[in-house]
């Protein structure tokens, strides 16, 4: 088998988007996957969990299909789960007979959840007493994906190691393990969402910082329980 080198898989995402802030829980606010204007499911751009501060926030205005209800958002929050820079794919090369195959495997994956500033949106309107209990709803979103992404880790680990992408042409090989990534981050994302509207129905629907306060203790007390990945 010829080693072809690994490959660099950290850019492979899928976004989805947290609004808070609302009165409700109507359609518009409740979390939904995000894709980026150009399509494209590859970007390098956000941090990893940490904590946030207003000035994260740097997109000039909600996305269009939100703008009607900005008097109703406090925030927009851009949260992906995506491959570490820990994580490798790689690719070898065979022959049997006359005939050339390749063949992919994941030998190290970590997930991690970023937040991305560009599409993170901070209403202007919010007035001062409320900064700091909005910015805590957005930290306690960006908890909860890490959570969600540390959780997947454990379980990507154990499945990706009897996982093998076999294929005659490189690009299908290559483009087989980067689906593969983007259907579990989804896969992931998408058994959150209770958590995410659970937390959303809690906090939202009123202030109520005690009540947010509780969710803040608890997502901390499991980060800490999970660990480093």
């Amino acid at each position: 088998m010829k080693r072809l080198g690994r490959l660099d898989i950290t850019g492979w995402v899928l976004w989805f988007a947290l609004i808070a802030g609302c009165a409700q829980l109507p359609e518009y606010a409740r979390p939904r996957f995000h894709t980026p204007d150009n399509g494209s499911t590859v970007s390098r751009e956000g941090f990893g969990y940490r904590p946030l501060t207003i000035e994260d926030f740097s997109a000039e205005s909600l996305p269009p299909e939100y703008s009607p209800y900005n008097h109703h958002i406090n925030a927009h929050s851009c949260i992906s789960i995506r491959p570490s820079r820990e994580s490798k794919a790689r690719i070898t090369q065979g022959i049997y007979g006359n005939q050339s195959f390749y063949v992919g495997s994941i030998p190290e994956v970590t997930f991690e959840a970023v937040f991305v500033p560009a599409c993170s949106w901070w209403n202007p309107e919010v007035k001062t007493r409320q900064r700091a209990y909005v910015l805590q709803h957005e930290q306690i979103h960006f908890a909860l994906a890490e959570l969600a992404a540390r959780k997947l880790t454990r379980h990507a680990r154990e499945e990706m190691k009897d996982y093998l992408a076999i294929n005659n042409s490189y690009q299908e090989v290559q483009e087989e393990l980067k689906t593969k990534l983007k259907e579990m981050a989804h896969a992931a994302m998408e058994s959150s969402f209770e958590e995410h509207t659970d937390f959303d129905e809690d906090t939202s629907m009123r202030h109520d910082p005690r009540a947010q306060r509780w969710w803040l203790e608890e997502v901390e007390t499991r980060l800490a329980e999970e660990g480093v990945q």
